[in-house]
């Protein structure tokens, strides 16, 4: 008897496979522009099917060490990081993952490319775009808002090659993503130099040459109104810690790779950005790339877990038949694939706002899709990869199939850039004060107007779906944040979907309508329940 072995998964170029990636990529960055970026994306599509994978292996068996003392007992705080990650991060620098958007040739939809390969990067590289979004937000932060430090700076951070990496440091232990107890202190020097002093809880990218960072000057009020932004160079000219020493590594869940540190700030020297004061409005800028690059990781995660699932359900074979023709798997596996698809169009939508906005567009979209992209593909990527998991059987469950990885990995991306409560938030805030409500309502009914023969029934509920809405967003009390942003971000959506299966049909590709049917046979805006405040409370708390 022939002794049985069951057949790994296969990797592919996903830009040239995976049809929804490529359908959507050519949708938004229309004909043209899309034949224009298909020569980076097939290229870093291949180097994701192969090389970065091995690259990845190296890295994720190499996790990063923190060396505090040298053999004599001087404190030098080294973070060793292993070879392969570190090539990791130039590999992505050199395919322009952080150059692209600040070049010229594709123009305001330059964030679409962008996003296209990111998408193929993200899944397969130990979490080595970390560094790449937060120095994609540190360029955008200082050309808006410092033209000196851009002069200085951004021409070493957007550069392909012997490219300079940039951190993020806000989070503290006082207040994780209420960067309004922010307790390091700006002191300023006889000299004029101004210094760093306080704890930064997780610094994602330790390794990096330079940071920016909130902190608050002394003798200025308390809350979020008192902080500057500043920029640190990690290290002195002599190789040496500028004031920093560092605590600890962080041991995670997942991105087990990336060197993620517990630092302390001791008379770090550091500039501020764009002078000092509004040190949170100047980060806002920053904030919408990384949460763009979080919603992305999400999404790509679950992009490459469908994938890898779609090609096990070729060589598995359960019941006496390979399990793409059980009908139970079929269906399963296709209502992770509509909920992909519109992750991933909200992903491309949220780029192509982003890149319009960066060029003159005076639109609020990008101020509400945004945290809304963040809120929803985020969330929908941990789920679509649980659910990859559990395709897998007890295979998905074993370490060394690589399947485990993913789900770790992707979970930080609810959690970067802040939670999916912190999104809703934002979101609220946006609909009270930007007043970007309205004009979301308003495209979203110009994605579904006009509607082809036979789609008029999920107009019309997507329309229904916008007024109960707009009736709600007019004010709504805390407790219903993330009600609203879930309907909000599902109905647009589901709107886009809309949109993208009117653009397949054109094409004689059905998969879209298809998608859009199964996406919407879910509530789009869930109802509050009506329990008031105690009753939830006993629910919620009282009960453990």
């Amino acid at each position: 008897m022939t002794e049985f072995f069951q057949e790994a998964p296969g990797y592919s170029n996903r830009f040239e496979s995976d049809r929804a990636l490529r359908g959507a990529l050519e949708h938004f960055l229309g004909e043209d522009a899309f034949r224009e970026a298909e020569g980076p994306l097939k290229q870093l599509g291949e180097l994701a099917s192969g090389d970065l994978l091995e690259l990845q292996e190296a890295a994720e068996k190499s996790p990063p060490r923190h060396v505090p003392f040298d053999a004599w007992g001087r404190r030098v705080d080294v973070i060793e990081v292993h070879p392969s990650w570190l090539k990791l991060v130039d590999i992505g620098h050199e395919a322009g993952l952080v150059a692209v958007p600040y070049e010229q040739g594709f123009g305001a939809k330059a964030r679409i490319l962008q996003a296209g390969l990111l998408h193929l990067f993200l899944p397969c590289t130990a979490t080595a775009d970390c560094p790449l979004g937060m120095t994609d937000a540190a360029v955008t932060v200082l050309n808006k808002h410092d033209s000196e430090l851009a002069a200085t700076y951004i021409p070493k951070l957007t550069a392909r090659t012997e490219a300079w990496s940039a951190g993020q440091w806000m989070t503290e232990r006082e207040g994780g993503s209420d960067v309004s107890r922010t307790s390091t202190k700006a002191v300023q020097d006889s000299d004029g130099a101004w210094r760093l002093t306080g704890t930064k809880w997780f610094t994602s990218a330790a390794t990096s040459q330079i940071a920016l960072a909130l902190a608050r000057p002394e003798g200025v009020e308390e809350g979020s109104a008192g902080l500057s932004l500043f920029l640190v160079e990690l290290h002195k000219a002599d190789g040496s810690w500028n004031g920093i020493r560092v605590r600890r590594l962080k041991d995670k869940l997942g991105t087990r790779a990336l060197p993620t540190a517990e630092l302390e700030l001791e008379g770090a020297v550091a500039v501020p950005v764009g002078g000092i004061g509004r040190g949170v409005a100047k980060i806002a800028p920053m904030l919408n790339v990384t949460r763009l690059h979080a919603a992305l990781g999400a999404n790509s995660y679950a992009g490459l877990g469908l994938s890898l699932s779609a090609s096990y359900a070729k060589r598995r074979v359960a019941y006496g038949r390979p399990l793409r023709e059980l009908p139970v798997h079929r269906v399963w596996m296709a209502e992770l694939g509509a909920d992909y698809r519109a992750g991933l169009l909200l992903c491309l939508r949220a780029a192509e706002l982003i890149g319009k906005s960066e060029h003159g567009d005076s639109s609020k979209l990008a101020r509400l899709v945004v945290p809304l992209t963040k809120l929803a593909a985020a969330r929908q990527g941990v789920e679509i990869t649980s659910h990859v998991l559990e395709s897998f059987g007890g295979a998905g469950y074993v370490e060394d199939t690589g399947i485990p990885r993913l789900l770790r990995d992707v979970h930080v991306q609810c959690i970067w850039e802040g939670t999916t409560s912190v999104m809703a938030l934002d979101v609220r805030r946006a609909l009270a004060k930007e007043g970007a409500g309205a004009e979301l309502v308003e495209d979203a009914k110009a994605l579904i107007s006009n509607p082809p023969a036979g789609t008029e029934g999920f107009a019309r509920r997507i329309e229904g779906a916008l007024a109960d809405l707009t009736s709600l967003m007019g004010s709504f009390e805390e407790a219903k944040s993330r009600v609203v942003a879930w309907g909000l971000a599902r109905t647009y959506q589901a709107a886009l979907l809309f949109d993208a299966a009117r653009w397949g049909r054109a094409r004689e590709d059905d998969s879209w309508l298809t998608a859009l049917e199964l996406f919407m046979n879910r509530p789009l805006v869930s109802p509050y329940p009506g329990s008031d405040d105690s009753a939830l409370d006993r629910l919620a708390f009282e009960s453990f």
